[in-house]
């Protein structure tokens, strides 16, 4: 992605000191196949869409925890009580220690760096409470819905040191469309593809610094 000029919107950050805080990542892993996947007639986006907190380090075999919108016929690890229900699809909030989970770990395409976390602890207290929005068609809530709606809670419960807020989702879901689109473009996501990168990383793009980190 070519560097720009950084918006007004961004907000000045009292420290970043702090440099081996967690990181809040918005990643993108392939539909179906080996990963749960949550799909909808109504919007089927190209990839599924994931939260992961973990180091700021890009390795396949670092930590971390991924938190998604799973479908039960496909769903394993620890979930919470259904989030959506209709007589086709039943969703669950699926939390995967990616040390435990091989296929979280491996499957991941890429991701963008949107945050430092500073209370890991209400961190995850607060993507556990994201359930599905009430009203409208039910089978029409998606993976990129919930990760939308928690990228606002994460925000508004105050765990996050970010030069975004709440309000900024659009932009962050620009970032990650674009950074996707240039790195399929690239091969990146082909299974042995060679480039200027190394597989057992993981492709990562910075949001706040307009760069990436890893290719």
């Amino acid at each position: 992605m070519s560097p720009s000029k950084r918006p007004s919107y961004l907000r000045a950050l009292s420290s970043f000191a702090e440099k081996n805080k967690p990181r809040l990542y918005i990643a993108l892993y392939p539909r179906g196949g080996n990963v749960s996947s949550s799909t909808s007639s109504a919007f089927c986006d190209s990839y599924h869409w994931a939260i992961v907190i973990g180091p700021p380090t890009a390795s396949r075999n670092d930590p971390g925890t991924r938190f998604h919108l799973a479908h039960s016929s496909t769903a394993s690890g620890s979930y919470t009580s259904p989030t959506r229900r209709d007589s086709t699809h039943s969703f669950f909030l699926e939390e995967n220690e990616l040390a435990d989970t091989p296929s979280a770990q491996k499957a991941i395409l890429c991701r963008v760096t949107v945050a430092k976390i500073i209370d890991e602890d209400l961190a995850r207290k607060t993507l556990k409470s994201v359930g599905a929005r009430e009203g409208g068609d039910e089978s029409a809530y998606t993976c990129f819905n919930w990760v939308q709606d928690a990228f606002v809670a994460l925000h508004q419960s105050g765990c996050l040191k970010s030069y975004f807020d709440e309000a900024d989702w659009r932009e962050i879901e620009k970032h990650v469309r674009e950074y996707g689109r240039e790195k399929r473009q690239q091969g990146r996501f082909a299974v042995g593809a060679e480039g200027p990168w190394d597989a057992n990383n993981v492709s990562t793009y910075n949001a706040w610094q307009f760069r990436e980190t890893t290719a």
